[in-house]
């Protein structure tokens, strides 16, 4: 992990950009910008507008250049001639980020937006964040990128299908009362689950309760088909 002078960690900022700097600005602007910090902008190979795509990337730069002068912003050009290229530079760019890794949604191109959805998915353990700026609401969001790639133990997915039967959290006690392990077992089955990000945890007094995330969802039905 990449760290500056003061001993914070550094960023790195992957972002689509379209023809609106904001979607782009915003979300860097919340989460700060230091020196050292670096924002990847991917662009399409090609475009049919350059002029709108070139004036947005200078609003972006002059608003690094601004707030943070040591900053810098990378143009990424994405080869979208076929989707699976794309998806491979997406991924090329998203491994060889330095620091903190944050990815942001920004709009443009869908030839881009796509393949960069699938990278980061595909790399949800690099990932330490994920934004967007929503169309609707025009609100900076945060979300969990699912770890779709999680390796657990094959004792462990009863335990999870437990979880995941329940919309709400569920105690340690309930879930043993559910199934044919005893509490401690089905303890350390959570801490695996939890570890894998599969599930979450919180403690309430002495009570321990677990809720499935996205990922141990989607992983559940993966299986089931």
């Amino acid at each position: 992990m990449q760290v500056r002078f003061d001993g914070s960690t550094m960023r790195t900022y992957v972002s689509t950009l379209g023809f609106h700097e904001t979607r782009v600005t915003r979300p860097v602007l919340r989460h700060d910008l230091n020196e050292g910090d670096v924002v990847v902008l991917l662009r399409p190979a090609t475009e049919a507008d350059e002029g709108r795509g070139s004036d947005a990337v200078a609003h972006v730069e002059d608003m690094v250049d601004e707030i943070a002068p040591g900053a810098s912003v990378v143009i990424e050009r994405v080869d979208h001639s076929e989707f699976e290229t794309a998806v491979l530079q997406c991924s090329d760019v998203l491994r060889a980020a330095e620091g903190e890794l944050i990815v942001n949604f920004g709009g443009g191109a869908r030839e881009i937006f796509l393949p960069l959805t699938l990278a980061t998915v595909a790399h949800a353990q690099l990932v330490d964040m994920a934004l967007q700026y929503t169309d609707i609401e025009q609100q900076v969001r945060e979300w969990r990128v699912p770890n779709l790639t999680a390796d657990v133990s094959e004792r462990v997915w009863p335990t999870l299908a437990t979880i995941s039967d329940h919309d709400e959290e569920i105690s340690i006690s309930d879930i043993t009362a559910r199934s044919e392990a005893s509490k401690s077992t089905v303890t350390r089955h959570v801490q695996e689950l939890a570890e894998a990000g599969l599930v979450d945890t919180q403690t309430a007094g002495k009570t321990k309760f677990a809720r499935a995330t996205t990922a141990g969802h989607l992983l559940l039905r993966q299986r089931e088909v």
